[in-house]
């Protein structure tokens, strides 16, 4: 696949995102534009496409010699899940040890107020963050932040 220092050149396999795969996968070079793949066909589902570079990761120049516009700009990569963990894990940890409430269990059907620790059957402990109206809350969980739907207030 694509090594550093190998040139790249029609019939050169290398990885890219698959438009129709929606995943970065193996792909041959059918075409090149200004020392960049302009053309790549699939390995896996045999779709032709316009090389699009691995989510994720921006080559050097990919999106400027693609476009041909040379005073294009690259947005920052962004973060991925693995680094987005770590700060919600700590700021749970945080709350979980300074919250001590009682833990209730998960109910759409129940109403809960900002600061209840509840338990989900599939995300966990989580503590409730905010309310967002009329029926949803905001619930911070070990792993992510999550939108719930729980019942009104009681009249």
């Amino acid at each position: 696949m694509n090594t550093p220092g190998t040139a790249l050149t029609v019939g050169k396999e290398l990885v890219c995102f698959c438009t129709r795969c929606k995943m970065d996968l193996g792909h041959t070079i059918m075409s090149m534009m200004g020392g960049m793949p302009a053309r790549v066909i699939c390995r896996t589902c045999k779709s032709e496409h316009n090389y699009k570079p691995k989510k994720g990761v921006k080559e050097p120049g990919a999106i400027a010699a693609s476009r041909g516009s040379p005073g294009t700009t690259t947005r920052a990569p962004r973060e991925s899940k693995a680094e987005k963990t770590v700060p919600v894990e700590l700021e749970w940890m945080k709350q979980l040890n300074s919250n001590t409430k009682a833990i209730r269990q998960y109910a759409a059907n129940e109403h809960f107020l900002v600061g209840d620790r509840i338990s989900h059957p599939t995300f966990g402990e989580g503590i409730i963050q905010k309310h967002i109206f009329p029926n949803k809350m905001e619930v911070l969980f070990r792993m992510d932040l999550k939108t719930l739907i729980h019942a009104p207030k009681p009249a």
